[in-house]
């Protein structure tokens, strides 16, 4: 009796409960009011409501048929590449007359106008102006140039009645979201002068979201500290990395746009410092585990960026030490320590050992008193004398210009027949297996603390580059993770050192800048393409 009196009881209060939900009101889709399940925008105001990316208008409704404005537009732009919290680093006095620090899109205009996304006119952004047909895909086509976002064509151009209508600076990104179908005309017309309503808009960039080509890198475009910064970060391991010289010589000397073709490059970046005139560069640079040149000036405190054969990056302090062991049939051993690798004699009569492989060209280009052909394994082929001598492709030659006062002993014992024992010491490297390196400079980050000043600076030799005073600089740093951090901004060295921390490195360090300052990913230019030929880059493929 107690049982069925308990599921009598159960019986009404559900009976109740279903009642009470049926005389509710219905509540729309995405928690709006006004967006019915099943509408043709409802699925796009989701998604872009998930993502923080739009939000309504207060008291439980969206406004799907309002218009949207310039402002509103432009913050769907930067709530989709950054947090609110990164965004706070945007509330300051920007370019625009009209809009201040108070006006609640502020941080947005700012970071979408820092990035060459948005522009005015005659000093003003006009943010409260209902945003056009036309000026959406121009501001959308900026964006993805700016993020690196492809816009791949699913159909050829598209001719609308009014096409003639599409002002001059819209019509090429008008073209290009109708053929990536991300827009649509309407009975043959594209009316591009019409305003957009909220709908339309979520419509439109859902689906550019889910039809834009992401790169496999993230976009850094923020500030940091103060300082307003562009760049990548990114695992290294899903790249192929390579040092690419300029014209495939030591010397050599190329356009940023000719090393990134020939290489296959997603991502460039210039290298170490090199002679404007000689383009002899200022660093030990090794590619693929053979030395390319050598550079012990200011060594061990100038710093390098380098890959071991892991494939694991890391900055490291280091002098390199290249020794010689010739061991002949009718002489005793000779040893030569501290060889230097492809750098040109300093006089007809310097006697340092010098060993000189085909990154350095086909011929040495000068006639030494003694130059030593030595095959792929190490054995002596040939002794030339008094000869400007063919560079073999395989193998190497050892040359000394002049006689040395002591050790002399070494060059003139080694006859055709002879071993060369070759040893390379990264003496106060971290490894010993450097697959890839460039002498750069000067360290930013150490430990994951800003590293640097005037002294450690000139250390480096680097005491003459304005190290204090904005310029445009390129640094690289490395993530406890292993990820890569590559950015570009007008900084002074102390500001990048900031930078970096707060991008989360653990070490980093500046590569080249000023005129030679090139940062290439996924198909755009952060910094560059400048007209300075370089001597050599940093890729990943």
């Amino acid at each position: 009796m107690k049982n069925r009196s308990r599921r009598a009881l159960c019986c009404l209060l559900s009976a109740a409960l279903m009642l009470a939900i049926l005389a509710m009101p219905a509540s729309g889709a995405a928690g709006f009011d006004d967006v019915p399940n099943g509408a043709w925008y409802t699925a796009a105001v989701k998604d872009l409501v998930s993502k923080g990316i739009m939000s309504g208008k207060g008291n439980g409704r969206f406004e799907p048929n309002g218009s949207m404005t310039r402002a509103e537009f432009t913050t769907m732009l930067a709530r989709t590449a950054l947090s609110e919290e990164e965004l706070k680093e945007y509330n300051y006095q920007g370019s625009f007359s009209d809009v201040g620090r108070g006006n609640w899109a502020n941080k947005y205009i700012n970071w979408a106008n820092d990035n060459g996304i948005v522009s005015g006119s005659g000093g003003k952004f006009n943010p409260g102006k209902m945003i056009t047909r036309q000026d959406m895909a121009v501001m959308l086509v900026n964006y993805s140039k700016a993020m690196c976002i492809g816009l791949p064509p699913t159909t050829g151009s598209v001719s609308f009645h009014d096409s003639g209508k599409i002002l001059s600076y819209a019509r090429e990104s008008v073209d290009a979201c109708v053929r990536a179908g991300i827009l649509k005309g309407d009975n043959g017309y594209f009316r591009p002068a019409d305003t957009s309503k909220r709908c339309e808009a979520a419509q439109m960039f859902s689906t550019f979201l889910k039809l834009g080509r992401t790169p496999g890198f993230s976009v850094v475009r923020r500030r940091v500290s103060g300082v307003s910064v562009r760049g990548v970060s990114f695992d290294p391991m899903d790249y192929t990395s390579n040092v690419v010289m300029g014209g495939s010589r030591v010397n050599g000397a190329e356009s940023a746009d000719s090393i990134i073709r020939r290489s296959g490059a997603e991502i460039a970046v210039n290298g170490s410092f090199f002679d404007l005139e000689t383009n002899t560069p200022y660093a030990t640079i090794v590619k693929n585990r053979e030395i390319v040149t050598t550079f012990n000036a200011y060594s061990p405190a100038k710093s390098a960026i380098i890959m071991d054969g892991s494939g694991r990056w890391s900055v490291e302090n280091f002098s390199t030490y290249v020794t010689l062991t010739a061991v002949n049939f009718h002489a005793p051993e000779a040893t030569a320590k501290e060889v230097v690798v492809n750098r040109r004699p300093s006089s007809p009569t310097d006697g340092a050992r010098i060993i000189f492989t085909r990154a350095w060209g086909e011929k040495l280009g000068f006639a030494p008193k003694y130059a030593v052909q030595v095959d792929d394994e190490g054995y002596v082929t040939e002794v030339y004398r008094d000869k400007d001598v063919r560079i073999p492709e395989s193998g190497y030659l050892i040359v000394q210009s002049g006689d040395r006062k002591y050790q002399n002993e070494f060059i003139t014992s080694i006859c055709p027949g002879s071993f060369i024992d070759r040893q390379v010491e990264y003496k106060g490297s971290g490894t010993q297996d450097i697959r890839h390196c460039l002498g750069v400079g000067p360290r930013l980050v150490k430990n994951g603390k800003a590293y640097g000043d005037a002294n450690t600076y000139a250390a480096e030799g680097l005491d003459g580059i304005n190290n204090f005073s904005d310029d445009v600089r390129v640094c690289i740093g490395v993530k406890p993770d292993g990820d890569l951090v590559i950015v570009t901004a007008y900084a002074s060295l102390p500001e990048m050192s900031k930078v970096m921390v707060g991008l989360g490195c653990d070490n980093a360090v500046n590569l080249d800048g000023g005129g030679s300052a090139n940062l290439y990913a996924g198909g755009f230019y952060f910094t560059g393409p400048r007209g300075r030929l370089l001597n050599n880059m940093l890729t990943f493929r």
